[in-house]
């Protein structure tokens, strides 16, 4: 038995590892034409390098923290008491060009809207989807890097800051 499933284990292996492998492949030769497949989204903000246009993210970071309450004591130390997980929050930057295909000002106003909006929206990058909640833009900052000479942006950098928005719990009330 051991032996029929160290080859079953091992086909399941080489099955993945072959279609990871067409797959890549696949993604290279759509490039090539021009076309490409999503690195990921945020909402309708869909991550995508192709030979046409690069929008994409750099520098993401994931912040988790719990809560705890601070009970002070006189002549000692004060005493913390777990309270609970607290929100997540992701911070990433980018980098919009028009030599890559992408119009900058239009791209940072359609994060700045979405921040405005307050719209809670999933996260995914590769197939997988990050946090087990929706998250909603806190802020967007922007710096224009490159403006030519009829004041048009060509080269932008945008910070996005995200926080993770955990719906109301059914019935609406707390306990």
């Amino acid at each position: 038995m051991g032996f029929l499933s160290n080859v079953k284990g091992s086909y399941k292996k080489s099955l993945n590892n072959m279609a990871m492998g067409i797959a890549s492949q696949l993604k290279g030769v759509l490039s090539s034409f021009g076309l490409s497949m999503p690195l990921g989204s945020l909402g309708d903000v869909v991550f995508e390098v192709s030979s046409r246009e690069v929008i994409t993210f750099d520098g993401l970071k994931r912040n988790t923290k719990a809560r705890y309450g601070n009970h002070e004591i006189i002549g000692q130390k004060p005493l913390l008491e777990y309270l609970g997980p607290d929100g997540e929050e992701i911070s990433f930057s980018m980098k919009f060009s028009t030599s890559w295909g992408v119009d900058p000002t239009e791209q940072a106003n359609k994060l700045r809207e979405l921040c405005e909006k307050g719209e809670a929206m999933y996260l995914i990058i590769g197939n997988q989807t990050i946090g087990a909640n929706q998250w909603v833009i806190e802020s967007v900052s922007e710096a224009m890097t490159t403006v030519d000479n009829m004041g048009r942006v060509i080269v932008s950098e945008v910070d996005v800051s995200l926080k993770e928005y955990v719906p109301a719990p059914a019935g609406g009330g707390s306990a």
